[in-house]
């Protein structure tokens, strides 16, 4: 997530720049520009060592929901994959990640894992990760 992100603003740099010498560029697109630029300024005080060790709790947590997945136990793989989304969406990392997201409503994808547990009221994440 953190790679789309930066690729986002990186294939934004550009437009921005260019669009910042175009006089003709609508109110819309400069507010556009605006908001990226301080969206790009609020992500820099992001600790990104925090999304190195989110990475690799990650991935020990995948194989952990893939076992009790594969072991036939779906509820107690649901409950995992919830409480982990909570601890995660707690991190100081994403708090500010989220922050800054609010600045670009509308032009990034939703945060994967902000509403984990009403996303899965109704399937199961085995059914997901199969």
């Amino acid at each position: 997530m953190r790679k789309q992100i930066w690729m986002l603003i990186i294939f934004l740099a550009p437009a921005i720049v260019s669009a910042q010498s175009n006089s003709g560029m609508s109110e819309d697109m400069k507010k556009m520009m605006e908001q990226a630029v301080k969206a790009q300024a609020c992500m820099q005080d992001i600790d990104t060592s925090e999304f190195e060790k989110l990475e690799q709790d990650g991935k020990k947590m995948e194989a952990e929901i893939k076992a009790l997945c594969n072991s036939g136990k779906q509820e107690k793989a649901q409950d995992q994959a919830i409480a982990y989304s909570k601890e995660m969406m707690a991190l100081p990392a994403m708090k500010k990640m989220r922050e800054c997201s609010e600045l670009m409503r509308g032009m990034l994808p939703k945060m994967p894992f902000d509403n984990f547990e009403e996303e899965f009221k109704n399937k199961n994440i085995c059914d997901e990760i199969q």
